[in-house]
């Protein structure tokens, strides 16, 4: 919830009353909205979100290795400004 994946949870006893509530939502919003939005979810975009997050957590773990990544933590623990050096 807090980083905008869901938009609410529920419990298994409230869980088609608030589908019901949702699909109602749905149902009164703006038609050609809705229809992209439904082109847009059965596309490819899941897996284009895989990919990238995927990419960016090899570049996470890549950068992790490096001498900045060190110094921005050192820096940044002692409240002073980092001195990068591209490595």
């Amino acid at each position: 919830l807090s980083i905008g994946l869901a938009d609410r949870l529920v419990d298994d006893d409230s869980l088609m009353t608030q589908a019901l509530i949702l699909a109602e939502e749905i149902a009164a919003a703006a038609p050609l909205a809705v229809e992209s939005i439904r082109a847009t979810l059965r596309g490819d975009i899941a897996d284009r979100v895989r990919l990238a997050t995927a990419h960016e957590m090899a570049e996470q773990m890549r950068l992790r290795q490096t001498k900045d990544f060190t110094e921005g933590a050192k820096a940044m623990a002692e409240r002073r400004t980092p001195h990068f050096n591209r490595s």
